[in-house]
């Protein structure tokens, strides 16, 4: 995981506030949901596939977790295409709805073209798969959250921003992407 410093390209809100996944994102999370965090993960060349995991740990146990709406999505945006020689995301859909860890379901291996996206729900087990090819696999992500979440593994031991920004940045956006960007130093503003 790399921070990406919303400035120039990375800071385009096409990236992190594109209009069209925002309207999803605040249709199936609510009206007032924020940018979590915002980076990229890269998978170098050789890497092997990652184990299966959740993006973080549920909120509740695994019996009432099951039941409640999406509290964070992930989204997901190569820089190349994910394909089964630079690697994809394998996802296991239902498994957000999963009450125990044995439970079962066919993964499927998305291609995912340059242009495109993918959307997760943070509690869908998933992983990076195998990066075979001889260059890097780089994909810009967001976690987009109730505004109440701050996701409590990703960041507890690193020095990371969530979302880092200066603060003449925000000046720059509309009071609507403004509103979308969760940070320590936005937080009652």
């Amino acid at each position: 995981m790399l921070a990406l410093h919303l400035t120039k390209g990375f800071g385009d809100p096409l990236l992190f506030a594109n209009p069209y996944v925002v309207a999803l994102v605040r249709e199936v999370l609510e009206p007032t949901a924020i940018l979590e965090a915002y980076g990229a993960v890269v998978s170098l060349s050789g890497a092997p596939a990652q184990p299966n995991h959740f993006d973080a740990p549920h909120l509740y146990g695994a019996d009432i977790s099951a039941l409640l709406p999406a509290h964070a999505l992930t989204f997901a945006l190569p820089l190349i295409e994910m394909n089964e020689t630079h690697g994809t995301t394998s996802l296991w859909p239902g498994s957000h709805r999963w009450r125990n860890k044995n439970e079962k379901s066919e993964r499927i291996e998305p291609v995912i073209p340059i242009g495109s996206c993918m959307l997760w729900d943070f509690r869908l087990v998933h992983h990076g798969t195998a990066n075979l090819s001889a260059q890097p696999r780089p994909m810009v992500y967001c976690t987009y959250a109730r505004p109440w979440y701050r996701d409590p593994v990703n960041f507890r031991k690193k020095k990371m921003q969530r979302v880092d920004f200066d603060a003449a940045f925000l000046e720059t956006l509309s009071e609507d992407t403004r509103k979308l960007i969760a940070d320590d130093r936005t937080l009652g503003t």
